[in-house]
């Protein structure tokens, strides 16, 4: 591999990294999605906790939350009931 490449290959990396370090708002905003989704299936107080991780050229998601209730459906929702 050239130098030229090889450095380039390095910038691109450290870019991908800074994007999910200084990005604040997309944490935030993901968060306040997942929250709202998370309230229609379950009774739980405070905030889901999200985790991203850079592996590699992926990211690694996860979740966590403390539920103190599974909310009940009497049926699920069929084509066209929107």
């Amino acid at each position: 591999m050239k130098s030229g490449t090889k450095s380039l290959v390095r910038v691109e990396t450290l870019i991908n990294n800074d994007r999910i370090r200084t990005s604040d708002g997309f944490s935030d905003l993901l968060k306040m999605d997942l929250s709202n989704v998370l309230r229609d299936y379950f009774d739980y107080k405070g905030e889901p906790v999200v985790r991203i991780m850079k592996s590699g050229n992926k990211f690694q998601f996860s979740l966590e939350l403390t539920a103190s209730g599974i909310k009940g459906f009497k049926r699920l929702p069929k084509d066209g009931d929107f």
